[in-house]
């Protein structure tokens, strides 16, 4: 289950950046390979203990950027979204982050 290593490694950039102060909200995003309920649960795990137990956390979903074969339309999706211009088959040209800190506050 690679989602709890990444809400391991979210965890530690966490604490790290807020130098251990507790953190109230966090926003994370998560790439459309990823179980949200795997990794919300990784993450309480990770956070037991941690200035993190208690903060409150929202779940996001970020797509890749895909470009078209047929017309070269740059869309936001899923590898196999068709084009939202003309409808054809498209190659992610920018995946997205498995897991991201979108935000968090102390």
């Amino acid at each position: 289950m690679h989602e709890a290593g990444l809400a391991r490694a979210a965890v530690t950039t966490i604490i790290e950046a807020s130098a251990g102060a507790p953190v109230r909200t966090v926003v994370l995003a998560a790439a459309d390979g990823v179980d949200i309920a795997s990794a919300a649960a990784a993450w309480r795990a990770a956070a037991a203990g941690t200035c993190l137990e208690t903060t409150d956390v929202a779940w996001q979903r970020v797509l890749d950027r895909l470009r078209c074969f047929s017309c070269g339309h740059e869309y936001d999706g899923t590898r196999l979204d068709p084009c939202t211009a003309c409808g054809g088959n498209g190659l992610v040209v920018a995946p997205a982050d498995e897991l991201a800190v979108v935000s968090w506050t102390t």
